[in-house]
């Protein structure tokens, strides 16, 4: 019984020192390869940017970016706020900015149906368009904070090297001590439910609606001709990603050191990618990813117990610690990207199983908001019908 038991052992834990390594090469050699972004002061004037900030989410998190906006150095900027008529708090809220002291123009716009879902900004920016005047378009999700040379470095990159659209990916910044040290694994399970999923492609076309935006208005012009085409329907919209029509030329890069998102590790989902949404073997995933955690500790335990003068003990010590390697480097380098804990690399597993444990219950909350806009949208529907 004991040898059987040693031989399951050795099994398990090859199985997961392997699972970890395909993890590992995939989320950092698979999924985050992105161009670099060279920051560099702008060298001359490129015109008037006209910034759209659709206003919905919370009122807090809109606040501080129109307030990042404003304290932008790049002097040639009107800001558009864009916010549903109804909705009294961002019409206060437009109305105060506008109203305000500033070298930034602030220009609101009202649209007559509520800013809620993905084809509801698109309509809402397309009826702020015209009022536009500037030689670049960029468009900012209400909870990105920008850097005070955020905008000055994007134009200055697109401007000097003729990119006609460029796509910046925020970072993200926590707070408070234990959200810096649980975030990295939180982190660790998004990806690795994304590549689970086996989304990788239908992730890259949902990226074409980025958080920040910066679009020149000819592209944008020439794409729009494009969609409003017979037999074409809008579903990008501004978006120009991945296109290259009439000689295009698009760019994407990580620009988390100028722009990023406070998250909080209670919903690091909705916080980090409105648009990212979890499936039906997320909840296994997960349970099994915690599993596997105890699994390297429990191997390494009984590597050190049993001795490593003997062939099982050493295999099951080699492999649970090539596990444990593997998950701290990955700890590592998700730590470096949200500035988190770096130095609480080596004791990862005390951080995995409670983010483990906030994963699930954000796997439920979401679930539960999405069976009632679905149970709205229903019956939205079969009001129309009667």
């Amino acid at each position: 019984m004991g040898a059987l038991f040693e031989f399951l052992l050795l099994f398990v834990c090859w199985l997961a020192a392997l699972a970890t390594l395909l993890v590992f090469l995939e989320t950092w050699f698979g999924l985050s390869g992105r161009n670099r972004l060279i920051a560099r002061r702008a060298s001359g004037a490129y015109g008037l940017i006209s910034l759209f900030v659709p206003m919905y989410g919370g009122r807090e998190k809109v606040l501080q970016t129109v307030r990042s906006v404003l304290g932008q150095s790049y002097p040639f900027i009107e800001l558009v706020l864009i916010y549903c008529e109804e909705n009294r708090q961002f019409r206060d809220l437009a109305a105060e900015f506008r109203a305000s002291r500033s070298h930034i123009p602030v220009r609101v716009v009202a649209t007559p149906f509520p800013i809620d879902s993905h084809n509801d900004r698109i309509r809402a920016l397309e009826t702020a368009e015209p009022s536009a005047h500037g030689r670049w378009f960029v468009i900012l999700d209400p909870d990105v904070l920008l850097d005070r040379f955020a905008i000055e470095i994007a134009v200055e990159f697109a401007g000097s090297n003729e990119v006609f659209a460029l796509a910046l990916h925020p970072g993200i910044r926590c707070s408070s001590l234990i959200e810096q040290v649980i975030a990295p694994s939180m982190e660790q399970l998004v990806q690795m439910n994304r590549i689970a999923s086996r989304r990788r492609e239908k992730q890259k076309s949902a990226e074409f609606d980025s958080s920040f935006l910066l679009v020149n208005r000819e592209a944008f012009d020439v794409i729009n001709r494009i969609n409003r085409l017979p037999g074409i329907l809008n579903e990008s919209g501004w978006s120009t990603w991945a296109y290259r029509l009439e000689g295009l030329q698009t760019f994407e890069a990580d620009g988390s050191h100028w722009m990023w998102r406070n998250a909080a590790v209670r919903s690091w989902s909705a916080d980090t990618n409105v648009h990212r949404h979890y499936r039906a073997t997320s909840v296994g995933l997960t349970l099994l990813s915690a599993a596997l955690a105890l699994l390297t500790v429990f191997g390494i335990a009984f590597g050190f117990t049993h001795g490593i003068d003997n062939f099982t003990g050493a295999s099951v010590l080699a492999f649970a610690g090539v596990s444990y390697m593997l998950m701290w480097i990955s700890y590592f380098l998700f730590a470096r990207r949200l500035h988190a804990a770096v130095w609480f690399a080596p004791l990862w597993i005390i951080s995995h199983l409670p983010a483990a444990v906030l994963t699930l219950v954000e796997i439920r909350r979401l679930s539960r908001a999405t069976l009632k806009i679905s149970h709205k949208e229903a019956q939205k529907t079969q009001k129309e019908i009667l």
